[in-house]
C-alpha cells in the first residue's frame, strides 16, 4: 500500500512528532524567570538562594548594558547625547565590575546610575520588619522602593532573603516578583539548575497559594552556568567570625539526660517550680 519512499516520511514525521512532545514537555518544566523591576528571591540557608539571586541580576545586567550599547552606537552616530552606562550595584563583593552599595544611596542621599541594576543579599540584615519604628527611615525607605523604577528610569532591583515576613514592609509592598528556590541541582554539566516556584504576596504579610496537585509538581527548574559560582563567594560573610576562637572540645556523656538548656532566658528547673508550690 506504501512505497519505501512514502514509509520513510511517516517515520520521519513520527520521529519529529515524537522530538516535539519530548520537547514541549521538557520545555515546561523549566521557567525563564524575568522581573519588571523589584524581584525578590526567598530560601532556606544554603538553598541556593544567592546563586540564584546573583545569576539574575547579572542576566538583566547585560541584557539592559547590551541595549545601552546598541543605543549609544545609534547616539555616535546620530551625535546626539549619550545615555548614562547602567552599571551593577551590590552589598556584597562580586568578581565582575560592580559599584558597592551604600547607606547613602538606599536613603536616596545619592543616585545610582540610570537603568542600572542592585542587587542586595540577605535582604532582612539591610531593612527588616522591626524598623518600622523609624518614621524617617520608613518613609526614605518606602520611596526607594517604590519609586526605584522611575528614579533609575527603568532599572532593576532584586532582594534574597530567607523568609519574606522579616522584610521590611516598604519592601514587600512594592514587589512585582517572588520566587521561592526549594533546592538546587549540580548534576547537567555546565549548569545549576535551581527548583523554584513563583509566589504571590498578600498584604497581611502571608503568601496565599492553591495547589490542587502535589506541591512538588508546582515547582519549575531554572538554568544557570556553573561559572556564577565564580562570581561571587557563597560564604562571604564567614570573614565575619573567621578571627575568633574555635570551640572544639568533644565529650562522651555516659549520663544522656538533659540536666541543662542552653538558652538566653534563665529558666527555673522543675524542682524549683515543685518547692515554690510546696512552701506556698
Amino acid at each position: 500500500m506504501f512505497d519505501n519512499s512514502s514509509v520513510k516520511v511517516i517515520i520521519a514525521l513520527a520521529v519529529i512528532g515524537l522530538i516535539l512532545f519530548l520537547f514541549v514537555r521538557w520545555y515546561k518544566k523549566f521557567k525563564f524567570p524575568k522581573t519588571n523591576c523589584i524581584a525578590l528571591i526567598s530560601g532556606s540557608v544554603k538553598s541556593g538562594k544567592t546563586t540564584f539571586a546573583v545569576g539574575l541580576a547579572l542576566s538583566c545586567y547585560k541584557r539592559d548594558h547590551r541595549a545601552w550599547a546598541i543605543r549609544k552606537f545609534f547616539c555616535n552616530m546620530l551625535r546626539r547625547e549619550v545615555p548614562e552606562e547602567p552599571l551593577l550595584y551590590s552589598n556584597i563583593p562580586l568578581s565582575v565590575p560592580y559599584v558597592p552599595i551604600t547607606q547613602s544611596l538606599l536613603l536616596r542621599e545619592t543616585r545610582p546610575r540610570y537603568r542600572s541594576i542592585f542587587l542586595i543579599n540577605e535582604a532582612s540584615l539591610v531593612a527588616d520588619s522591626q524598623l518600622f519604628k523609624d518614621q524617617d527611615i520608613n518613609e526614605r525607605l518606602m520611596f526607594f522602593n517604590k519609586l526605584f523604577g522611575h528614579e533609575t528610569l527603568g532599572g532593576k532591583l532584586i532582594y534574597d532573603t530567607q523568609c519574606i515576613q522579616d522584610l521590611h514592609y516598604s519592601i514587600k509592598r512594592c514587589l512585582s516578583e517572588y520566587y521561592y528556590i526549594h533546592h538546587t541541582e549540580t548534576r547537567i554539566p555546565f549548569f545549576i539548575y535551581c527548583v523554584v516556584r513563583e509566589e504571590r504576596y498578600s498584604e497581611d504579610g502571608r503568601a496565599y497559594n492553591v495547589y490542587n496537585d502535589d506541591l512538588e509538581e508546582s515547582l519549575k527548574k531554572v538554568l544557570i552556568r556553573k561559572k556564577v559560582w565564580k562570581v561571587f563567594d557563597a560564604f562571604c560573610y564567614s570573614t565575619l567570625t573567621d578571627n575568633k576562637p574555635v570551640e572544639a572540645k568533644e565529650i562522651a556523656s555516659s549520663d544522656l539526660k538533659a540536666r541543662n538548656i542552653v538558652s538566653f532566658r534563665n529558666w527555673r528547673s522543675l524542682n524549683e517550680k515543685e518547692n515554690d508550690i510546696l512552701n506556698s
